[in-house]
This record gives C-alpha cells, sequence and structure tokens, in this order.
C-alpha cells in the first residue's frame, strides 16, 4: 500500500529479473533490477547513464526461450543505489506479461488489481 503522501502511481516490487539496456548510440550492458512497477524500474549496477537519457529495455524473464519484456524509457537518475529509469512505452505483447510478473510477486494482490483498474496501460484514466 502507498503512503498518504507517496507520489508514485504503481507499487514498486522488489524482483531480481535480469535485464538488458540498450541506448539510442547502441552503448548496452546487462544488469538486475533491484524493483520494477508497471511505470518504472531501479538497475543495481554500477554504470552511469545521464538523466533524460532515452533507451530500450528488455526484460528477460526465464533461462531456457525466456520470455522478453521489451519497453522503452527515460532515466531519471543515476546514483549509488543505481540507474532509475521511467517507462515511456511498452510493446503491446508486453502489457500483460508485465502486469502477470507484478501480481504473481506481490504480496497483496488488491492493491495490484487497483491500481491497474484506476489506468490506461502506463497512464491514468
Amino acid at each position: 500500500m502507498q503512503k498518504p503522501d507517496e507520489t508514485r502511481e504503481f507499487t514498486r516490487l522488489s524482483i531480481p529479473v535480469k535485464v538488458e539496456v540498450k541506448t539510442k548510440d547502441n552503448k548496452s550492458f546487462s544488469a538486475t533490477a533491484d524493483n520494477v512497477s508497471m511505470n518504472g524500474i531501479l538497475l543495481h549496477t554500477d554504470q552511469k547513464m545521464a538523466a533524460d537519457t532515452l533507451c530500450e529495455i528488455r526484460i528477460i524473464l526465464g533461462e531456457q526461450d525466456p520470455l522478453i519484456i521489451v519497453s522503452h524509457g527515460k532515466v531519471v537518475r543515476t546514483d549509488k543505489k543505481g540507474i532509475a529509469i521511467t517507462f515511456t512505452e511498452m510493446d503491446l505483447e508486453g502489457f500483460p506479461h508485465m502486469k502477470n510478473l507484478l501480481l504473481l510477486n506481490a504480496s497483496n494482490t488488491g492493491d495490484i488489481e487497483n491500481e491497474f483498474s484506476q489506468h490506461a496501460g502506463l497512464h491514468r484514466k
């Protein structure tokens, strides 16, 4: 449940999934997610990226024949915690997989479902 002063629209969950990031100038690196929400991700990495850098994020689920959720985003910040990226768009076929990933890892699925009901995709209704 979000705190009253919380500005986040979606709950963040600690889900240590593998992630690949690629910038428009073809720089890429792999990292592990520290936490994930429907509209962003915090990557645990020593890599540095400037704020407002646009990138493609590929969330990799599974080892053999992995399911890959592709989204695009913008770097919000880089600090000692890692790189925070907000999602600006998500591939249509990845959206239900992201929703399922969050629901399967949530301790209170009712809160997550409520957040989805208040949004059309990544945006508030």
